[in-house]
């Protein structure tokens, strides 16, 4: 929302409260919200909005058209600000307070917020005002229903719930305190079913909770969009199907059941049910922006890069100041190598985007669309900050050396390395690489170290022998130590497991080896050594097609040796 509607709205609605208005019946409100819960927000804030044009003095119906705000946040959380609708969330709140400042929800609702800034004692301070509104011994006077008393309760346990933090003593004691003045209360069974899977990661409770919702409200979907929800976490795909089938039959218009059989059915490769259940959902939802970002990037994260461009292809036509849609682009234009065009989208993506909108994944992904168009000295600055804003992503730390690498900027490429292990984030494939730069940098005897650690992390690996060996030839330049020896030895003991694979390193391994026993030989006059040099050569000379330089040493050597050993 622009700061112009959030204040337009503001000055409207302060107009509208010198007008009374009757109170709203509950029915009238739960219609509103119900489009909330079928994620129609668009439509849920044209609802909230004439019920505040004849009711501007009800704290609840700001409350519930606050929490359609988070509400839209929390259905993409990858693509919505939060800032933005939480400040809009956050407008409603105080507004209510200021004409109904009797009603606790709206306490409650800036309470969430807080949480969800990490402002914990912002949060209490608002949660305690909530509840010093309802009645108790020392509050007497205070009249309100058992019912609206116990959905304070309810909406206050749900917020710690949707903040993720996890306070289970304040969110039971809450929910307790609720069964106590409402036990048919639906939501209260929602609100504990998912209290038991965040919080507890009790599959078993939670299921017992939200049957018992489906008891109390038998026509609502929500219950058992729970359950489908709860056996797609447990991937148990079937049970979540049927789950899911069970909620379009119970209400044939809930938008978010199409989209959750969407996805499941795109992950069974049920490609054509897939689409038109996305379709539905689309449809159901009103067709509206937020329905198409989610579809498209249900398609990214199912890897169908192809389809999700062909989808933001043509929101495009009909919109195109949708920047989350520049940012799809970049990643699909990546993940298909159209490297080229990713930049594009994504240097657009960056131009128009606010600050709170942009991750490091964001930057990663420009990064690597810099480093495939051999924009290195680029892409390593901007994987280096992508690191730097989300430090759980080490791999963009290994990738940032690998733009150094191709800049020959090499001993910064092993100071990134180095701080990869002094993090304890490095993978073997960080020692590998390591290794390798030493080997540019002649450094040979870190490459024999860093390369026998990465040996025996990855002992499999043929090309980790293979660069050891050859910097221990560097170390001992006439073989007659035989440093490379046992490398060399291990290489073949790995590389015959596939030797048209590994046809060049068993020649190298068998060239080296049948020079070494030739120096053995000369020193020592030793038959033995003689022969063995022999049947390396002959090993070299095997296979096939032969490589000119290692056949020729061989020849060389056997021509010399033969002679010289008796038969």
């Amino acid at each position: 929302m622009t700061t112009t509607f959030k204040t337009t709205i503001g000055i409207a609605l302060f107009f509208s409260i010198l007008f009374t208005g009757t109170r709203i019946h509950a029915q009238d409100l739960q219609g509103a919200f119900k489009l909330t819960r079928a994620e129609r927000f668009t439509d849920a804030n044209k609802a909230f909005r004439a019920l505040l044009q004849s009711n501007p003095k009800d704290g609840d119906i700001y409350y519930y058209y606050g929490e359609n705000y988070l509400q839209e946040y929390y259905s993409d959380t990858t693509n919505n600000s939060f800032k933005e609708l939480s400040d809009s969330a956050a407008l409603l709140y105080s507004l209510g307070i200021q004409v109904d400042p009797a009603d606790p929800l709206n306490y409650v609702g800036k309470g969430q917020i807080a949480l969800m800034l990490d402002d914990k004692a912002t949060a209490h301070q608002n949660f305690t005002k909530a509840i010093s509104l309802l009645p108790s011994k020392a509050n007497k006077t205070i009249v309100m229903a058992p019912e609206k008393q116990a959905t304070v309760w309810i909406k206050l346990a749900n917020a710690y719930i949707k903040a993720g933090v996890y306070d289970t003593a304040d969110v039971f004691t809450a929910l307790r305190t609720a069964e106590k003045l409402d036990s048919k209360n639906f939501d209260l069974y929602i609100t504990r079913g998912d209290a038991y899977i965040f919080m507890l990661n009790d599959g078993s409770k939670a299921i017992y909770n939200y049957n018992i919702a489906q008891g109390l409200n038998p026509k609502s979907p929500m219950a058992k969009l729970r359950v489908g929800q709860l056996w797609m976490r447990a991937r148990n795909y079937k049970d979540a199907l049927t789950y899911y089938q069970e909620v379009v039959k119970i209400d044939s218009t809930f938008a978010p059941a199409y989209r959750e059989l969407g996805y499941l059915l795109s992950r069974a490769n049920r490609n054509e049910e897939a689409q038109k259940n996305y379709q539905k959902f689309l449809q159901l939802s009103g067709g509206n922006t937020q329905a198409r970002i989610q579809y498209v990037n249900t398609l990214i994260e199912l890897k169908n890069y192809t389809e999700a461009i062909n989808q933001i292809n043509e929101v495009l036509k009909t919109d195109s100041t949708i920047n989350d849609l520049n940012r799809a682009l970049a990643y699909s234009y990546f993940e298909t190598g159209q490297y080229e065009k990713g930049i594009i989208y994504s240097k657009k993506f960056f131009r128009h985007a606010k600050p709170d909108k942009v991750r490091a994944t964001d930057y990663a992904y420009l990064g690597r669309l810099l480093a495939k168009t051999k924009q290195d000295s680029a892409a390593f600055e901007i994987l280096v900050k992508a690191f730097n804003i989300d430090t759980t992503k080490a791999e963009l730390l290994s990738e940032a050396a690998m733009s150094l690498i191709k800049l020959k900027k090499y001993d910064r490429a092993i100071e990134i390395y180095k701080l990869k292990i002094t993090l304890n984030k490095a993978v073997p494939g960080d020692y590998y690489n390591l290794g390798k730069v030493y080997y540019n940098t002649k450094s040979w005897g870190k490459v024999d170290t860093t390369l026998a650690y990465y040996n025996t992390l990855m002992p499999e690996h043929v090309q980790g022998y293979r660069w050891r060996a050859l910097a221990l030839v560097n170390i001992d330049t006439t073989s007659k130590l035989g440093l490379a020896k046992p490398v060399y030895e291990n290489l073949i003991q790995k590389a015959l497991t596939d030797t048209v694979k590994y046809a060049k390193e068993l020649m190298e391994a068998y060239s080296y080896l049948a020079y070494y026993y030739l120096v053995q030989f000369k020193d020592t006059k030793d038959q033995q050594y003689g022969l063995k040099s022999i049947e390396y050569c002959n090993k070299v000379l095997a296979i096939q097609p032969p490589d000119p330089v290692y056949s020729e040493k061989a020849k060389a050597i056997l021509k010399d040796l033969e002679p010289k050993i008796k038969k």
